[in-house]
């Protein structure tokens, strides 16, 4: 039996009291399931409606809640390892439901019948390996979109990216009361996108882990070196209240290191992977006095803008102080009252201290070298050949086992849905249709043909159709939300949308406990009253289209169809002319190597702008406002050299930008290793000599692949991605394996179907890359390995590991070299 601490029943009974009234219509259901709690239970219950975002409050019921409660209370009483846990860490680390963003889904009993036989009589650190052989055994990675499915979802697809990954390692370790933790990284600085992992408590301490990439030990994983480049690294933790009042739940956390905001508390735990740095900020006013409680966002900048890794509010004294990695970042500031009075500031990666003064931004052009935090050099073990073998048989086993299960799920896949239900079925994600769309949403979303003689193609297709509006869990809401409202009602609405959009903010206002990262369901907004920012603008849209209006959401402003097309809810009209122009030799890619944003309220929000042919134009169509456009060239070594210009546009103007990119010297960001001697074997079994392949072409790209694990899954879709433009530079593409039975990879067939002048080969991998690697100055044990060689047989790039935007860099790598030759600047000898 569980003996809960005074200070967790203090919390819990002062929380709920202070919170229940916010529960709106869910309050009668949730007293009654507490009320009927006995024993253990209900203080358990009552710590998850005391800390829970009040959007899961809506979105499930007090039935499913108390399932978690009395799973996570039975693994508690069979483990050891778990009754051995402080309060603390099993109320955050295994009995609590949600890990993140994901959906919620009952199966920890399901995971805890699966894993129980498995680890019962294991030490703890075996079986948490074991949980994650297990989770390897049931899905791999795939980059998917932004929507985090829950755990089930993972399971019974077999796939998901990091962070749904992660959750479900996250939660198969809860199910057998290990205690578990996500693990990520808000933004990479070194390259772009980000990165969720693990973290599992062996009873010393916290220990990571890849997210179904099975390692022989702990505190191995591709991402080691990336996270000690990383500028933040977090985790979170759901709770509710001050710091005082929940500073019992992290007796072990030094204060700076962690913060409380919007019911999540944030951990920083950067200093466990990477060197650091304090960094104070201090903010002043417009008059030189300490701005107290002025907010403090600092970033990175990553996909070509400046991507928020860390928030914090400003002490009495107008400061801010965190650890973080020495790299650089962007400081801004503002105050709640006054929102459009911005402050902004770089920050090297040396610096210590920044001074925010608010109204003073950046200078309106300028440039500036991101760099990341520095290589230090790290050194991870080597396995030993047998760990090797071991592992290299784990993951071709869990392969077989995957594949296995994939094919019984597509003999046993249902048809889809015919008629107007295949359309319905085409309008959804391809995430969606992995899973079986239920009877109640299919015709719950029918609903929108009665509309569909009233519109154009385009209004009903893109405003009417789809069940989904955004990111939010798919329920059926056309029919509940039509019968909120009077048929006089109804028509006034479609006569003026925005009182639709009145009706949401009353009926479902925003509130910090919500969780602003969650979105919610329209059901759930409604049992609560209450919504996040991005859950009330789908409530809005979900509206309009369960009353005939066609509406959706485009940069986080909701449009409604006027007549003619789709107008944004709010703000002015796109009457403003932007023409962008690339460079010639120069493609422009949106979120790659250029961003326009909008001045908001904080800060600049980034469009979606999509990308300009190098040398051609393209005209955007734009509200009047300010706009800031950053233009970055990824250098070998992670540094971004960044430019940027801000402009504003008045109604119905035309301004006209030519987007420049700064441009490193391509012959500081080249080797010439004369590479060592290495031997090919293709798929009929002839033997090539890695000099007599590289004779063959001025420039040839070496590619040694891992499948199955995420670093090589990543390199293969840009690979995909760039398949024109890799074939229209004349550059052999070598896809080397361990063995030619790795050919059947899932992702490694997809990127051949877009490559089909790729060779694909083997080699001993244990002799070559090693030999290729050292060479290059690159870890042989951070796979996949890319080396752009030239005939000479001379490495001239390399990189290993995980490193987004690679297969964009060769080819920048590539016609700098061609430039250089014409010009007879270069020594790299490309012909």
């Amino acid at each position: 039996m569980m003996t809960w601490s005074p200070e967790l029943l203090e919390y819990t009974r002062g929380r709920l009291l202070a919170r229940e009234a916010a529960f709106g219509p869910r309050r009668e259901e949730v007293s009654a399931a507490l009320a009927a709690c006995a024993g253990e239970e209900r203080p358990l219950l009552a710590y998850y409606y005391a800390t829970l975002p009040l959007t899961d409050v809506g979105d499930y019921s007090p039935a499913y809640f108390l399932s978690v409660a009395r799973q996570a209370l039975a693994v508690r009483e069979e483990f050891p390892w778990c009754q051995a846990l402080a309060e603390h860490r099993f109320l955050k680390d295994v009995a609590y439901p949600r890990v993140n963003t994901e959906e919620l889904a009952p199966c920890r009993a399901l995971f805890h019948d699966a894993l129980a036989p498995r680890v019962r009589g294991l030490s703890l650190e075996e079986a948490i390996l074991e949980v994650n052989r297990w989770c390897a055994e049931e899905a791999t990675y795939r980059s998917t979109d932004g929507r985090t499915a829950s755990p089930l979802q993972v399971y019974q697809r077999g796939f998901g990216r990091c962070g749904e990954e992660s959750t479900f390692l996250v939660t198969a370790l809860r199910s057998v009361g290990i205690a578990a933790r996500q693990v990520y990284v808000p933004w990479w600085s070194h390259c772009d996108d980000n990165h969720a992992w693990v973290e599992a408590f062996d009873g010393q301490g916290w220990r990571y882990l890849g997210a179904c990439e099975p390692e022989p030990q702990l505190d191995r994983g591709w991402f080691t070196h990336a996270a000690a480049r990383a500028v933040m690294v977090h985790t979170r933790a759901f709770v509710q209240g001050s710091r005082e009042e929940v500073a019992f739940l992290f007796p072990e956390t030094d204060p700076v290191d962690w913060d409380i905001q919007e019911g999540v508390a944030v951990e920083n735990i950067t200093a466990r992977y990477g060197d650091t740095k304090r960094l104070t900020v201090q903010v002043a006013g417009p008059d030189g006095a300490p701005a107290a409680g002025a907010w403090v966002s600092l970033s990175v900048l990553n996909m070509a803008a400046p991507r928020e890794i860390a928030r914090r509010q400003a002490d009495s004294q107008g400061r801010v102080t965190l650890g973080l990695g020495k790299g650089s970042v962007l400081a801004t500031a503002w105050e709640e009252a006054s929102p459009g009075l911005l402050a902004e500031c770089l920050v090297a990666p040396e610096d210590t201290q920044a001074a925010l003064v608010l109204g003073q931004g950046l200078a309106a052009a300028g440039e500036w070298d991101f760099l990341p935090p520095a290589d230090a050099g790290l050194t991870v073990p080597a396995l030993s050949p047998s760990q090797e073998e071991a592992r290299r048989a784990c993951l071709d086993r869990a392969a077989a086992l995957r594949e296995e299960k994939r094919l019984a799920r597509e003999k046993a896949r249902p048809a889809p849905p015919a008629g107007e239900g295949a359309r319905v079925w085409q309008s959804l994600t391809e995430k969606d249709r992995e899973g079986e769309l239920s009877p109640q949403l299919l015709e719950d979303a029918l609903a929108a043909f009665a509309w569909e003689g009233q519109y154009p193609a385009k209004a009903f297709q893109e405003g009417l159709l789809s069940p989904r509006v955004a990111l939010e869990v798919l329920t059926p809401w056309r029919r509940l939300l039509e019968g909120r409202f009077s048929p006089q009602e109804r028509e006034a609405a479609r006569q003026e949308p925005s009182r639709l959009w009145q009706w949401a903010q009353a009926a479902a206002p925003v509130d910090k406990d919500c969780y602003a990262a969650l979105w919610g369901t329209p059901q759930g907004m409604l049992q609560v009253g209450a919504s996040t920012s991005q859950g009330q603008q789908v409530l809005f849209c979900a509206a309009c289209r369960a009353l005939g209006i066609p509406a959706k959401l485009v940069d986080g402003v909701p449009q409604v169809w006027r007549g003619e097309g789709f107008s944004p809810l709010w703000g002015q009209a796109p009457t403003a002319a932007l023409t962008v122009t690339a460079p010639a030799g120069q493609e422009a890619l949106e979120a790659q190597n250029y961003t326009l944003s909008r001045r908001e309220a904080g800060g600049y929000l980034p469009l979606t702008t999509g990308g300009v042919p190098a040398g051609e134009t393209r005209q955007l169509l734009l509200p009047p406002g300010a706009y800031r456009l950053w233009t970055v060239n990824r250098l070998p070594g992670g540094g971004l050299l960044a430019r940027w210009e801000d402009f504003s546009l008045a109604p119905s103007a035309a301004r006209e930008v030519a987007l420049a990119f700064r441009e490193g010297d391509v012959q500081d960001m080249l080797e010439r290793c004369p590479l060592p001697g290495f031997t090919l074997a293709g798929e009929d079994g002839a033997l090539w000599e890695g000099k007599e392949l590289l004779e063959k072409a001025p420039l040839s790209v070496l590619c040694f692949l891992e499948v199955n694990r995420e670093p090589t899954e990543h390199l293969l879709g840009e690979l995909r991605d760039a398949a024109a433009a890799l074939q229209q530079a004349g550059m052999p593409l070598y896809l080397a394996l361990p063995s030619l039975s790795h050919r059947d990879d899932p992702t490694l067939r997809k990127a051949l179907a877009a490559l089909p002048w790729a060779t694909v080969c083997q080699c001993d991998f244990s002799t070559v890359i090693p030999a290729l690697g050292r060479r290059l100055y690159l870890d042989p044990d951070r796979l996949p390995l890319a080396i752009l060689a030239n005939q000479r047989g001379e490495g001239l790039y390399g990189c290993c590991g995980y490193n987004v935007g690679t297969a964009q860099l060769l080819l920048r790598l590539a016609a700098a070299l061609k430039n250089l030759e014409q010009s007879a600047e270069t020594c790299y000898n490309i012909e």
